[in-house]
């Protein structure tokens, strides 16, 4: 008897010295929330977009480094439509999203009105939702602010505002006259937050050279084909007295260069697009691009998806700020090369 009363607190021995060892090996002893499993979906506007996927990178880096920080696990998923002009795509994945029961949904819009009721449905059933680099209004305004938790932007007033520097500053490279000429206005459709990158452009341009004319706007649904057509129209229309295009994002941008190589305009010609993607490196390169207004999508994307698992883990969102701007940058063909221009360009998960 007594043998196995020995034997059998023995075993009670053994087994508290394992449970001990497992327990320092949790990761929640730290003061996390280690071991627990967070589902985070990505609605992106578009899965076609080189632009969102520079998003979705930095979003991943965020989704690796925290697992790992605080030892958590994230289900992470994406969702919406294939372009950025299927308004309707985007409404319907944002409704799949919710459906879905995420802890958080990190997005952006491009047609503000009908997702306005999806973020405040979204909201009111509690879950965390992040916009990035495209909200509910123009950067810091605080429109619609009580239906999400953050918003990291690039603002667009000064895009629009670089944009025009840099287009200024390609003037006077190539040695044109401010004195006079016409300039083409681009961009992929009329949008509340969007336009401001062409406003921007234009008080830039009308404050430092009021003698350049700019066109109306020509709109082209986000269709690369179209916005060549409409480059090759401008181009046609105002001859000589065309100093240059402004396009106000990548797809539109890509029209435009495509539109610049075909008529091999090259030099006493200036054209910015803005966001980059492999058909702007090129033409940049090739000196059919003067210059390139980048966002650090990569930097938008990280934040939005740090902020949403710090909101889950802590409680409480961690920013003071409810909008916070993450700047762009100018982009050359004499700095394209550097390091951190290239990161930022092509980002990776590391």
């Amino acid at each position: 008897m007594k043998k196995v009363l020995a034997l059998i607190l023995a075993l009670v021995m053994v087994a508290a010295v394992f449970a001990g060892c497992a327990k320092e090996e949790t990761p929640a002893d730290n003061g996390t929330e280690g071991g627990k499993t967070y589902k985070i979906i990505y609605l992106t506007p578009s899965t076609a977009s080189d632009f969102w996927s520079q998003v979705e990178t930095g979003i991943k880096q965020a989704t690796k480094d925290y697992e790992a920080k605080l030892g958590i696990k994230i289900d992470y998923s994406v969702m919406g439509p294939a372009e950025e002009s299927d308004a309707e795509g985007y409404v319907k994945a944002f409704e799949n999203a919710i459906a879905a029961k995420p802890d958080a949904i990190l997005t952006a819009t491009l047609n503000i009105d009908p997702t306005v009721p999806k973020a405040k449905e979204a909201h009111d059933q509690g879950i965390v939702l992040n916009f990035v680099n495209c909200g509910l209004g123009n950067g810091d305004d605080g429109a619609y602010a009580e239906y999400y938790n953050e918003f990291y932007y690039c603002s667009n007033t000064t895009i629009g505002e670089m944009a025009g520097e840099a287009f200024l500053a390609a003037m006077e490279t190539e040695g044109l006259s401010t004195e006079s000429g016409v300039i083409g206005m681009q961009m992929n459709m009329e949008n509340a937050a969007l336009d401001f990158r062409m406003q921007g452009f234009a008080d830039y341009i009308a404050e430092k050279a009021p003698g350049l004319t700019l066109t109306t706007i020509q709109y082209n649904g986000n269709d690369s084909a179209d916005a060549q057509a409409d480059a090759e129209g401008t181009i046609s229309t105002y001859g000589k007295d065309l100093i240059g295009i402004y396009a106000g994002n990548n797809v539109t941008c890509d029209g435009v260069c495509a539109a610049l190589r075909n008529a091999n305009m090259k030099d006493g010609v200036v054209s910015v697009g803005v966001d980059s993607d492999d058909i702007e490196i090129a033409a940049l390169r090739d000196g059919y691009l003067s210059a390139i207004i980048v966002q650090d999508a990569f930097t938008q994307g990280y934040m939005t998806m740090e902020n949403a698992i710090l909101t889950l883990t802590e409680g409480k969102n961690p920013e003071s700020a409810q909008q916070v701007n993450v700047p762009p940058v100018i982009v050359t063909a004499e700095n394209i090369d550097s390091e951190e221009i290239q990161f930022m360009m092509s980002p990776y998960v590391k």
